[in-house]
Parts: C-alpha cells; sequence; structure tokens
C-alpha cells in the first residue's frame, strides 16, 4: 500500500501532542514542571492543530471533513471527536496554566493526559482492517501509544532542563523520558512480533523484508539504530549524567543533558516516521492474495 503522508504525518504529530500531556499531566499530579507548564502545553497544542490539518487534506475534499460527523462509527469519525475534545481541554489548559486556579488546572492537566493516552491508541485503530493482516492487531495501536510517549516525554524533558526548573525536576523529569522510551521499544517489538505471526501470510508483508528483504535497511538503520538504540542510548546517558556529573565531578550543565534529550526527539521521531512507512509498505490486503 502507499504510503498516506498526511496521515502520516497526522498521526506522527498526534503521538508528540499525546506524550506532552502525559507529561505534563504527571507533573501536575506531582507538583512540578511549573516554569515550562504554558509552553509545553502550547506546544503540544500546536502540534495537535498542524496534525489535524493534515488529516484533513488527506480527503479529496478537505471541505467536507464535517460529514464525517454523519457517521459516528468511523475510525476516521471517532479521530475527529477526539481531536476536537482534547484541542478543547487543551485550550483550556493552557489558558489555565497562566492563571492562579491550581485546582482547575490540575483537573484540566489531568484530563488532557487521560486524553493523551486515548489519542494515538484511537488514531492506531483506525486501521484494524482484517483484511490487512499486517494491521489486524491490538499491537499497532499499542505501538503509536509507545512512540508517543516517548516523543513527548522526550521534548518535555528537554524543555524541564532548557528552560525549567533543572536542578530540582531534572531527574524527575529524565526518569519520565526514560520511561517512554522504553515502553516506545517495547511496543515497536511487539509490533514487528505481530508482523511475524500475522495470520495469511505472503511475501508482500513477511518478516523477512524487515530482517533481510527489500526493507531491510529501513529498519535495521532507521527503526532500530536511528529509532531505538539511540535514544535509549541518550537517555540513559543522560540520566547517568545527571546523577553521577560529568566525568565523575558530581555536576553536569543542564543545556548538555537537554542537547541529549533533543537528539533523542529527533531520533525517535525518525524511527517512528520510518516505521510507518514500513507499516504502509507490509498493509496489502488478504484479497491480493486469494485472487491474485
Amino acid at each position: 500500500m502507499e504510503v498516506q503522508w498526511p496521515l502520516l504525518i497526522f498521526s506522527v504529530l498526534l503521538g508528540i501532542t499525546s506524550g506532552s500531556f502525559v507529561f505534563l499531566g504527571v507533573g501536575e499530579l506531582k507538583n512540578k514542571f511549573a516554569e515550562i507548564r504554558f509552553m509545553g502545553a502550547l506546544i503540544a497544542l500546536v502540534f495537535l492543530a498542524v496534525g489535524g490539518c493534515a488529516s484533513v487534506f488527506h480527503m479529496g475534499h478537505p471541505e467536507r471533513a464535517t460529514h464525517l460527523l454523519g457517521n459516528l462509527g468511523s475510525g476516521l469519525s471517532m479521530e475527529l471527536f477526539t481531536v476536537g475534545i482534547t484541542g478543547l481541554v487543551a485550550i483550556v489548559y493552557v489558558v489555565l496554566s497562566r492563571k492562579d486556579y491550581p485546582g482547575a488546572r490540575k483537573v484540566f492537566g489531568v484530563i488532557a493526559a487521560v486524553l493523551g493516552l486515548v489519542l494515538p491508541v484511537v488514531a492506531g485503530m483506525s486501521y484494524l482492517i482484517a483484511a490487512r493482516p499486517a494491521w489486524d492487531s491490538a499491537a499497532l495501536p499499542l505501538m503509536y501509544l509507545g512512540a508517543g510517549l516517548a516523543m513527548g516525554s522526550l521534548l518535555m524533558a528537554g524543555l524541564v532542563l532548557l528552560r525549567g526548573n533543572a536542578k530540582e525536576e531534572g531527574g524527575f523529569a529524565l526518569r519520565l523520558a526514560l520511561a517512554g522510551v522504553a515502553i516506545m521499544v517495547v511496543t515497536a517489538v511487539a509490533y514487528v512480533i505481530w508482523v511475524a505471526i500475522a495470520p495469511f501470510p505472503a511475501p508482500s508483508r513477511s518478516i523477512e523484508r524487515l530482517i533481510s528483504g527489500d526493507l531491510a535497511v529501513m529498519f535495521w538503520l532507521g527503526v532500530v539504530l536511528v529509532g531505538m538504540v539511540a535514544p535509549a542510548a541518550l537517555t540513559a546517558l543522560a540520566c547517568v549524567k545527571a546523577t553521577k556529573g560529568e566525568s565523575g565531578s558530581g555536576s553536569v550543565e543542564p543545556k548538555k543533558l537537554a542537547t541529549y534529550m533533543f537528539v533523542a526527539f529527533a531520533c525517535t521521531a525518525v524511527g517512528t516516521i520510518v516505521l510507518r512507512v514500513i507499516m504502509y509498505a507490509l498493509g496489502t490486503s488478504v484479497e491480493q492474495f486469494i485472487y491474485h
């Protein structure tokens, strides 16, 4: 299947939004990240808006996007509703982040975090089609969720280290980022395992294409090395340096740790995009297998 770039961009930007709001929501529960709360929420909202626009342009007639509201059972209409609700909550949270209403801010921060967990799952569920075996598994929306948690937490952790209270909150932010990366790796591997065991095997959607076939370079270089190993190594290194300091000195420049996080974020985004491209390449239909 050809890559649907508007939907791919939508899902990646949606993931960054989701992970960012989960990060900020955890911060609300722990009374942390006050210095970057507004900026982080605003960045997440911008990613959501741009991603939503990209999704609309997937349609042949973008001006008819509102017609999806008449079919509440479709995956696209569920995405539209979820993005709309998240956008409204995000706007309220952005406003409250500059006001002195801690109770209301915490409530909307937690709601935004919950919606952040729902967003990528809803986007991924749109691909659960029985006729496309390489997609038809819970591993796919979980892979979307894992990538979002990693990208959002890495971006927000970098923001904390660069503009926030790095001395008091940097270590906690790094641990959240490391947890996000770990979840991303586990869910991505789970999806690859599903590709290997999916029913109705066919050469066009086989695991051999990833291991040694035409998709091998993209998989090993883009997904494994750049998208998994590099972010995991950079985040783990940042955690070690935050604990032991530079060369065992006991201290480290927060801006250097922030650089690690932003580079890890970029690597994760690249790996996420490449894995989605591979996902589309594997999304051949059972009908092709049966009738051709």
